[in-house]
């Protein structure tokens, strides 16, 4: 009888964090569409990341990584895919972390934590920067922990 409350109690959860997660994408799509321009072209594409982070949707992160993404700072081969590497490290978490930060610009990019304007940063950060008409990921790198 236990388990059976536990695993009603873990659904329930997780359907209302759903529901919250489309209603926070809700709110931040009409922000989007009534702030215009640059700034609401990144935050669809940023919110579109978000949202297939937690879902780990492979096929929604690829369609908005730049076509030279990155997400490995060393040298070395790059033997598995992204999300290979994201995997081994539980990386899904800390970039959905960096992609509620704010971002500064640097150049043509944009990146993430403001805290990665230091050059003694050495955590996790990200960048956008402009494919054309669209924001697409250029780098994601865990930091210093995952090699």
């Amino acid at each position: 009888m236990q388990i059976h409350q536990h695993k009603q109690r873990t659904q329930h959860k997780r359907s209302l964090s759903l529901f919250v997660l489309k209603a926070l994408a809700g709110v931040l799509l009409s922000a989007c569409a009534t702030t215009g321009g640059d700034s609401g072209a990144l935050e669809s594409s940023n919110l579109r990341l978000m949202e297939a982070s937690i879902t780990k949707d492979q096929a929604v992160v690829q369609s908005l990584l730049a076509p030279d993404f990155t997400w490995r700072e060393d040298e070395a081969p790059l033997q598995e895919t992204p999300f290979e590497f994201w995997n081994r490290h539980n990386l899904w978490v800390p970039l959905n972390k960096l992609l509620n930060q704010k971002t500064f610009d640097q150049g043509a990019m944009k990146i993430a934590p403001r805290e990665a304007k230091s050059a003694s940063y050495k955590g996790p950060r990200l960048a956008w920067r402009k494919v054309g008409d669209e924001w697409r990921l250029a780098y994601f790198y865990a930091g210093s922990a995952p090699q």
